[in-house]
């Protein structure tokens, strides 16, 4: 008897389906992907890439107008008054920055004034300075004291002003310079600090990528000659706390009411 799974004939194929090619499969082809797909992916990235495009621009647009509001202080800096605590400007003691000067800092707006403690007699130079935080933020007494022969006398500090109203624990730094004068050495006390988004501080550095959203910057900056390092620092706390809480109370009622 013949073996039903060996020698058996091939099947005739059927008269309208021809026999594969060889190379060819006999799986069904598969379908092209339709252009329909594609051209829903390209709009859609289109419509991704054009959103981005328009909410970049938007923001961009929304930093330069804040930029631009934010060139000039908030209040004229005149307004700080004369008499600060218990220090008063002594008269005909206003100066202003060369303009030159005042451009490398950044000042859109200044006061230098000559203080005077009534207690003791002592006087200090103030300089308060306000302009665009990218240009203002690298003046600080170390750049600027040893390119004009300063030398610095001591470690510098970071104190937090007591008694200060309207802000809350501003830090200045404070530095103490020597320079040889007419056989003597001249020393200088230096009180000073930013205010950026709020905060005042005598490091702004490494807060820089807050300059977009904060674009103006206040500076002050409190010099006294002194004898020797041992001076005392409460006359100096003193002026320094009365600006600073002046400056924040004329930021706050130059403020904008809230919207209801």
């Amino acid at each position: 008897m013949d073996n039903a799974l060996i020698d058996q004939p091939a099947a005739a194929p059927a008269p309208d389906q021809a026999p594969p090619r060889p190379g060819e499969s006999d799986a069904p082809a598969r379908k092209p992907l339709g252009w329909k797909v594609d051209v829903r992916s390209l709009a859609l990235i289109a419509l991704l890439l054009g959103a981005s495009g328009t909410y970049r621009y938007w923001r961009d647009y929304q930093f330069s107008t804040l930029e631009s509001q934010s060139r000039d202080s908030p209040f004229p800096l005149k307004e700080i008054p004369t008499i600060l605590g218990g220090w008063r400007m002594v008269d005909g003691a206003e100066a202003t920055l060369d303009p030159q000067i005042a451009r490398i800092a950044g000042s859109t707006d200044h006061i230098v004034r000559t203080y005077q403690d009534a207690a003791t007699g002592e006087k200090a130079t103030v300089l308060v300075l306000y302009g665009p935080a990218l240009l203002v933020f690298a003046h600080t007494p170390g750049v600027c004291y040893p390119s004009v022969g300063y030398k610095a006398m001591a470690e510098p500090q970071d104190v937090t002003i007591p008694g200060t109203e309207g802000a809350t624990g501003p830090l200045f730094r404070h530095e103490l310079y020597g320079r040889s004068q007419g056989g003597a050495v001249q020393m200088s006390d230096v009180f000073h600090s930013f205010r950026n988004g709020g905060v005042w501080t005598p490091e702004m550095a490494s807060r820089w990528k807050q300059f977009r959203y904060n674009p103006g910057m206040f500076k002050i900056q409190v010099e006294r000659t002194v004898k020797d390092s041992e001076a005392r620092d409460e006359p100096a706390f003193d002026i320094l706390a009365a600006l600073v809480a002046e400056i924040e109370a004329r930021i706050k009622a130059a403020a904008p009411a809230p919207s209801h």
